[in-house]
């Protein structure tokens, strides 16, 4: 069983903070082992799967079935809702319930990108949970690297301080979805990889949408890993796909609330002449990309857009992660900023370990003071000075343990 840093965090909103906590990430990516994990950790637990059929019949005929398992006499009591998303009258159900029953027990409830739809309009649930992203496996979490914010912050003065990841060359062969990983056969990933799509957009994005051109969907889901690291053109797509302009942003959007991919956005303040609105598209799956410039960016991107999406949902800094670009084709492929302000920056090279004349430029031109080239080669780490402050040519085994 592989180690995950969402653990004590999820603890702390169950029992300190005496919410609900949501799970949500990709299918398959450790939920469901992760929320057993959790009820290890009280004295007694209910487990309900929404998937099970006589999960289903027990909560539609008792709606507090789980009442009944709880000896009197335990101080810790925790309900786990596994799927209960796909119950049609979930929010309505998870909010009497909690109403009812939170000072004696406690509740966490997983699932797929459903769990985070609702936050964006009218929230029956509104300050009664907290919600934590649950990301594939990265080179942090394996090394047991919570990795806060100031930890982060403190190591980009020394990465050489780090140490360097050995099983990075599997991760990045295989993903970071457990049994993959685990398993380490390509004819083993291959089979899971086709199988886990076709549940993914024929199963799950089927039955929660109202989408009728599921094969577009599933078309358009083929050509991105063509366009991984590039700014994405929507009209290209449409032409592509021959359907209208917003039909592909709508189908982007579902892609995205299930988490078979993500987007960054362009940073444009104070950058002359900048992209400010074509997105960049990666996938949770970097296994899959047959070309290995886009598999090593995509793998960068993931484990960034994990480190900052926990530092934000545990509360520890307003970050945000984006790509810089100006019409000139300077480009770097990485920004992390705090409330807007850039902090560091990000260069992707499969093997280059001459200093990239953008990252120099934006270095000086955003007043950066550290900046990273990221090599995929292994045992790589040294320093040039700039007039801004440094640039480290380091490898990714070794600059991924900054991140959790």
């Amino acid at each position: 069983m592989f180690p995950r840093t969402i653990v004590s965090p999820t603890l702390e909103i169950l029992r300190d903070f005496r919410k609900m906590a949501f799970i949500s990430g990709p299918r398959q990516v450790g939920k469901t082992t992760l929320a057993k994990t959790i009820s290890e950790q009280f004295q007694q637990s209910r487990y309900f799967n929404w998937d099970i059929p006589g999960h289903q019949t027990e909560l539609l005929k008792d709606p507090t079935f789980f009442e009944k398992d709880r000896r009197h006499f335990s101080k810790e009591f925790l309900v786990i809702f596994d799927e209960i998303h796909k119950y049609r009258r979930w929010k309505n159900y998870l909010k009497g319930t909690f109403d009812q029953f939170h000072d004696e027990m406690s509740f966490l409830v997983t699932g797929s990108g459903r769990l985070d739809l609702f936050q964006k309009g009218g929230d029956s649930l509104l300050g009664r949970y907290f919600n934590l992203p649950l990301f594939p496996l990265t080179v942090g979490e394996l090394q047991e690297h919570t990795n806060s914010w100031e930890e982060f912050y403190r190591y980009l003065q020394t990465p050489g301080d780090l140490p360097m990841f050995s099983n990075y060359e599997s991760l990045y062969q295989f993903g970071g979805f457990p049994e993959p990983l685990q398993r380490a056969k390509r004819s083993f990933y291959l089979r899971w990889s086709e199988e886990r799509r076709k549940l993914l957009i024929r199963e799950d994005i089927r039955d929660a949408t109202a989408i009728r051109q599921i094969s577009g969907v599933e078309m358009l889901a083929r050509l991105l890993p063509e366009r991984i690291g590039s700014p994405l053109s929507l009209n290209a797509l449409r032409e592509d796909l021959q359907v209208a302009f917003d039909t592909v942003k709508d189908w982007l959007a579902v892609l995205e609330q299930f988490y078979i991919l993500f987007q960054v956005s362009p940073y444009s303040k104070s950058v002359k002449r900048a992209i400010r609105k074509e997105t960049k598209a990666y996938f949770y799956d970097w296994a899959e990309l047959e070309n290995e410039a886009a598999r090593f960016e995509n793998l960068l991107a993931l484990h960034l857009k994990k480190a900052v999406s926990l530092w934000r949902a545990t509360g520890q800094a307003e970050v945000s992660l984006h790509y810089v670009r100006d019409l000139e084709k300077r480009e770097v492929d990485f920004l992390i900023a705090e409330k807007n302000k850039p902090v560091c920056l990000i260069e992707c090279k499969l093997h280059d370990q001459n200093l990239s004349k953008s990252l120099y430029h934006f270095q000086s031109a955003l007043h950066v003071p550290v900046a990273f080239q990221v090599v995929h080669d292994s045992d790589v780490c040294f320093r040039r000075k700039t007039d801004s402050g440094a640039i480290w040519i380091i490898s990714a085994d070794r600059f991924l343990s900054l991140l959790p």
